[in-house]
């Protein structure tokens, strides 16, 4: 009768154990899907997970990498910076497929000053113009599926459409002269980019290289603010891959590293290609730190432009905020 009463209890306290060790991951599993770091998160979000992020990015004009490739800095009389703040909403249609809307708020500056000296009285004459531009800018529509999904080998590849509409005003506006005006804060154009990822995971490392096609649709906009007369263009398409390297430091602390090159082609106002947008091309380093709390993530990086042409030459800072719902 003993040994009767041992088995019962024994299979009593198996069972009680079985369904602890379930409930407890019940309790674990959906909390790590919010949890997951830049490195350890799947390439998409899972289905019906939501995604909301604000993007900033800053930059002064200082220098610049001229048609020859040589760093140069721009005119003393010349000052300008340049900051746009985004909005990124992500939804999880399928585990393998996600949905994302962009949209941003673009806020330009551009000053330059002009002296001029009177033949007659030997007088100096300074003219100082300004041109702002403020307001919504473009927007974006991505749609991102994992072709190969991610699973026990940690390896993923993913294609991603993104389709560009010209939602920000594309003309100078308050035109009072040829210098005195407000920027436009849209390309005024459509665009269909195309691109292709890869990664590979290794904990506490992540590995990924990815490669994009942009073309560029025709549009039309001012470019003269004297005769202000619109003008058929097309900006050239763009190419554009990159290498990266990411390392957990700790648990929710992530150090990543890009190499980025992108090549963009000659641009033509009326079928005829323009001076006004040469090709350009850019080398440029990217490190960051991502921290993650919970749903929170935090992330700020600089892109440092290693060579190029006809691009700037000064850093870009990013700041990037996310929460998952």
């Amino acid at each position: 009768m003993s040994s009767m009463k041992k088995t019962i209890i024994i299979y009593l306290l198996l069972l009680s154990a079985t369904a602890g060790f379930a409930q407890t991951e019940k309790l674990i599993v959906p909390s790590d899907l919010k949890q997951q770091t830049i490195v350890t998160e799947p390439v998409t979000l899972k289905k019906g997970y939501f995604r909301a992020g604000l993007l900033l990015n800053y930059r002064v004009a200082d220098r610049y990498f001229d048609g020859s490739g040589a760093k140069e800095y721009y005119s003393t009389s010349s000052w300008g910076s340049k900051a746009a703040y985004g909005i990124t909403l992500q939804y999880g249609i399928s585990d393998r497929f996600q949905t994302e809307l962009i949209s941003e708020y673009l806020n330009a500056l551009q000053e330059n000053l002009n002296t001029e000296v009177d033949a007659k009285t030997n007088v100096s004459k300074v003219t100082v113009s300004k041109q702002k531009g403020i307001g919504l800018g473009d927007s974006h529509i991505a749609l991102k599926y994992q072709i190969v999904p991610e699973r026990d080998k940690k390896f993923s590849l993913t294609g991603r459409l993104k389709i560009t509409f010209p939602t920000g005003n594309k003309n100078p506006k308050n035109i009072k002269s040829e210098n005195q005006y407000d920027l436009p804060v849209g390309d005024g154009t459509y665009a269909l980019g195309f691109s292709l990822s890869a990664r590979q995971i290794l904990y506490p490392y992540s590995f990924s290289g990815f490669a994009a096609f942009t073309h560029n649709f025709k549009g039309r906009k001012i470019f003269n603010t004297v005769n202000q007369i619109e003008r058929e263009f097309r900006f050239g398409n763009l190419f554009e891959t990159g290498l990266t390297g990411n390392l957990h430091l700790n648990e929710w602390i992530v150090f990543g590293n890009e190499i980025n090159y992108y090549k963009e082609g000659q641009g033509e106002i009326e079928n005829i290609p323009s001076p006004l947008m040469p090709s350009s091309w850019a080398l440029s380093y990217e490190p960051s730190l991502i921290f993650q709390v919970h749903r929170f993530r935090l992330g700020e990086s600089i892109r440092i432009p290693i060579t190029g042409k006809n691009v700037p030459a000064d850093p870009l800072y990013n700041l990037l905020a996310q929460y998952v719902f």
